[in-house]
């Protein structure tokens, strides 16, 4: 692996320096970098003021204000030169005609920067605002944080704080539930005559909050036709529900009422259970015409707390399809299919292969399945894109039968096509290999192919004691995807079979176990727009601080202190599930060198805390700072910005981030 250049920029500005008061006429000596700031925080009343700060910096200086603090915070002059004298810097705050506020100005001389807090007194503290974005303007970007989760459906969310609450529309399984606090980021747009926050990026801040309920509107037959409302509102209502003429939707009638109905909106429960039967329902009004649209709360005296645990994918209507159809369907749609009744032909510590003899397709659900090979099953789920290959994620898996025999087709035969083979399919391969081990991990050395080795894609414990380093073997069982950033070729194993006993071994291309300790960080970070202090277990680890970076949609960045006598720098990095992104380092808005790229891991998905596994030190990226700089260390603290960079995707994990000197 060549030399990551993740600071190498800043060394050479080092360098630089260094150089060119080699060359300068002779200055004061003024001694190590260094600034002072006082004070470095200040408050300041409602009114707004001038008042002065003292720099003492023994480089020159530069001021950066982000945009938002620039629109009322503003100082002069904004630079100046080396003095071990102390200059005096005019802060000039406006009036607040809003919220309490803090800003903040960094003052920087490269190799150092000390940041001056400005607090300012407005109306009071701000204890929401979605009321506010409720009211306000269509096509706004908005973001709110630590709000509650007061309403679940299978496509959006029902969040509330001091102000009020609102809809947020995902258009796929939110990943939270009902108790949990959340940070959501969207665009603001109506629909059924109601703000919403649509394309949303969700995170769980945390989970098993209280929850409570305004005291219910009713809706009844006396004033079904009457109601309205202009937010997001909590009801209860006695009804009956009915399928429509073209038996795709069910409608709940008030009484004798029909001009007028409600409907459940994106209902995570069987609504055929409860067709012509009085129901009473408990939930958030968010709009509607002929229609009212509900997110029911309460159904029949029953919490809706989640959507099937947030793992499965709920009773809703799905795009029903052979399994040969969903390989050739669009998997950027993300559609919810459903399939007919086929077999279990594998299984992984992950999900399983569902087949039919003829097709075949993985159904990953994070957790080792509770179906067995031989089980004739039907599952519904969303059909996504991993590596190349269809994949069914978020699964809801019924078991109609078990003890099976699954009848494999003829395995594609790949051993001399190893390095060149691939697929856009599950296809049923076999290869013969020695089995080569380093600590932890297996891989299998095909003779005659030198890019790839093969490799179990979450293959049972049990399955690994079967063989033994040095064994020939046949491998047999469905592809699985092919790591180029790894270079190993997976399989979902039903057959490893040895062919012949025998000694020997190999390295590891997939990396090493890391040691103990190998994931935990001693370097700080603050977090940026985009940007989470979340938790993982990493190989078993639990409770690791890693940083996110990025969403779907947007750059994740936090700014990193590498402190002064650091010779070495550390970390690992991953991408999210079969997204690809890189992580790149910024110095006062300029560039640091390449972006590195980061391989993605299947466990970098869902929300915090992630389960993230098979980390090796492949993973980690190693910049020698004494190397790059004449064998010394760095002269000073540095602070940096790290940002992700897109790939297919904006989200990257860093941990482990270490600095040794």
């Amino acid at each position: 692996m060549k030399a990551n250049r993740f600071l190498s920029f800043i060394l050479s500005i080092a360098a630089l320096s260094f150089m060119t008061v080699a060359c300068e006429e002779k200055k004061e000596d003024l001694g190590a970098p260094s600034l002072t700031l006082n004070p470095s925080e200040i408050s300041v009343e409602k009114a707004g003021t001038t008042t002065t700060v003292e720099v003492i910096a023994t480089r020159d200086w530069t001021t950066n204000i982000s945009d938002d603090d620039a629109k009322w915070i503003s100082v002069l002059p904004t630079s100046g030169s080396a003095s071990a004298d102390p200059v005096k810097v005019e802060v000039k705050v406006l009036e607040n005609p809003g919220f309490d506020r803090t800003g903040s100005v960094t003052f920087s001389i490269g190799f150092d920067s000390k940041t001056l807090t400005v607090n300012q007194a407005g109306t009071g503290k701000v204890e929401g605002v979605i009321g506010e974005i409720a009211a306000g303007e269509e096509n706004k970007a908005v973001e709110v944080k630590d709000v509650l989760v007061t309403g679940v459906t299978t496509q959006s969310l029902v969040i509330t704080d001091p102000t009020g609450s609102i809809l947020v529309f995902a258009k796929a399984n939110p990943g939270a539930k009902v108790g949990d606090k959340v940070n959501v980021s969207g665009t603001t747009g109506k629909h059924n005559g109601l703000m919403q926050i649509a394309s949303p990026t969700i995170s769980v801040v945390s989970s098993g909050n209280a929850v409570s309920y305004p005291d219910p509107t009713t809706i009844d037959a006396g004033n079904i036709t009457s109601f309205s409302s202009s937010v997001v509102s909590f009801v209860t209502f006695k009804a009956v529900p009915k399928k429509s003429s073209d038996g795709k939707y069910v409608n709940f009638y008030v009484g004798d009422v029909t001009s007028k109905d409600l409907s459940l909106s994106y209902y995570p429960g069987d609504l055929e259970s409860l067709l012509d039967k009085e129901t009473e329902v408990k939930g958030w009004y968010v709009g509607g015409g002929t229609h009212y649209q509900v997110v029911a709360t309460n159904v029949n005296g029953k919490d809706i707390t989640s959507v099937d645990g947030g793992s499965d994918t709920p009773d809703v209507p799905g795009t029903r399809m052979t399994l040969a159809q969903m390989l050739t369907a669009d998997r950027k749609a993300n559609t919810v299919v459903e399939s007919e009744e086929v077999l279990v032909g594998a299984i992984t510590t992950k999900g399983y292969v569902a087949t039919d003899g003829t097709s075949s397709i993985y159904v990953y659900q994070n957790s080792t399945p509770t179906v067995k090979v031989g089980d004739k099953i039907t599952f519904k789920g969303t059909l996504e894109d991993y590596y190349g290959l269809p994949e069914i994620t978020s699964p809801k898996t019924t078991t109609v039968s078990s003890g099976n025999t699954v009848k494999y087709p003829t395995a594609k035969d790949i051993t001399t096509t190893f390095d060149s083979y691939t697929s856009s399919v599950a296809e049923y391969v076999t290869y013969t290999a020695k089995v080569v081990k380093n600590g932890n991990y297996t891989n299998f050395e095909v003779e005659g192919a030198t890019k790839f080795k093969g490799a179990l894609s979450s293959a049972p414990t049990a399955i690994y004691s079967t063989f033994a380093e040095g064994d020939k073997v046949q491998v047999t069982g469905y592809f699985n995807t092919l790591n180029t950033s790894t270079n190993l070729l997976n399989v979902i194993a039903t057959e490893v079979k040895v062919l012949e006993k025998g000694e020997g071994g190999g390295d590891n291309p997939g990396g090493d176990t890391p040691a103990e300790g190998e994931f935990s960080s001693n370097i700080t970070w603050t977090l940026g727009d985009g940007a989470y202090s979340d938790k993982a277990t990493i190989n078993g680890t639990k409770d690791v601080s890693v940083l996110k970076l990025g969403t779907t949609k947007k750059i994740g960045s936090a700014t990193i202190v590498i402190p002064a006598g650091t010779k070495k720098v550390s970390f690992y990095g991953l991408a999210w599930k079969g997204k690809t992104a890189s992580v790149a380092a910024e110095l006062g808005g300029t560039a640091i060198g390449n972006a590195i790229s980061l391989e993605a891991n299947p466990g970098c998905t869902g929300n915090s805390p992630y389960t993230i596994d098979d980390v090796t030190t492949a993973s980690k990226k190693t910049i020698d700072i004494a190397a790059l700089n004449g064998g010394n260390a760095l002269p000073a603290d540095v602070t940096i910005t790290v940002k992700s960079v897109k790939g297919s995707d904006y989200r990257v994990v860093l941990f482990g981030i270490q600095a040794e000197k």
